[in-house]
């Protein structure tokens, strides 16, 4: 009898813990209309490239953050590792003094030769290494990856300063 009355209370427990973890998710924010307006200062293709827009939100602390842009080449993966070669280069947009970023790559893949056990193999990504940028909300930020590869993005933010210890 104990574990009949218990079965009810875990599920609502759990549908508690659920509620209150969905409560507490970020909520994605609304692009800064003002970044989307100057965007036709930017150019609008680059032969060979496709053209990706990040269009960042207004934050608190912005200072306190950076964008990680990171090059992408999708491809079948298995249980070693994986990397590209690829470096983002600026450009400059002519007459505005804004910057937008270039991928350079071969789209080389580099892996580590482990024998892999029947059947590892899965779709994924082997990915260039992260270039780091200043976080700002009032400008788009304009990237032209080489036609066949991809972009993912990430926003790092800082942690509190630290004193260092003398030694």
């Amino acid at each position: 009898m104990k574990a009949t009355v218990r079965l009810p209370l875990v599920f609502s427990t759990l549908a508690l813990g659920s509620a209150l973890l969905s409560a507490c998710a970020q909520q994605p924010a609304s692009a800064n209309p003002a970044a989307s307006a100057e965007l036709k200062a930017f150019p609008t293709q680059l032969a060979g490239h496709q053209r990706h827009v990040i269009e960042l939100p207004a934050l608190p602390n912005e200072d306190e953050r950076k964008l990680e842009l990171i090059g992408t080449k999708a491809m079948t993966v298995d249980c070693n590792t994986r990397g590209m070669d690829g470096r983002f280069d600026e450009r400059d947009v002519k007459g505005w003094g804004y910057t937008y970023w270039v991928l350079q790559s071969r789209g080389q893949v580099m892996a580590t030769m482990m024998a892999c056990p029947p059947g590892s193999q899965r779709p994924g990504v082997a990915q260039t290494q992260g270039t780091l940028l200043r976080y700002n909300s009032k400008l788009p930020v304009v990237v032209f990856v080489p036609d066949g590869m991809g972009l993912r993005w990430r926003v790092w933010q800082a942690g509190a300063a630290q004193e260092a210890p003398l030694r």
